[in-house]
């Protein structure tokens, strides 16, 4: 399944760090310059997660490090992602 030009500038975003919703938002609003909710990010980023591009996880405070994650066990809010090599190379396919 082709990923979406929405998709598409979300996977760029968290190619080279770790992103949540609250982190990328503002930024991918001020880019396409229009107003992006947290449901339409987190709605790419699940996608993303599913289709493979990008590895999920779980921030844990009592160790400051990020914890692999299962996608549909957290609400898509307390997730972090970050692109993985699969997700690099459908970058670099468009």
């Amino acid at each position: 399944m082709p990923l979406s030009p929405f998709e598409r500038e979300v996977l760029g975003w968290v190619l080279n760090d770790y992103e949540a919703i609250h982190t990328i938002r503002s930024d991918i609003a001020r880019d396409l310059e229009r107003p992006v909710s947290d449901e339409e990010v987190g709605a790419a980023l699940l996608t993303l997660a599913r289709a493979g591009y990008v590895d999920v996880f779980f921030y844990d405070v009592s160790s400051y490090q990020f914890r692999p994650a299962e996608v549909d066990k957290h609400p898509v809010a307390d997730l972090w992602f970050l692109g993985n090599k699969e997700g690099v190379a459908e970058e670099a396919r468009e």
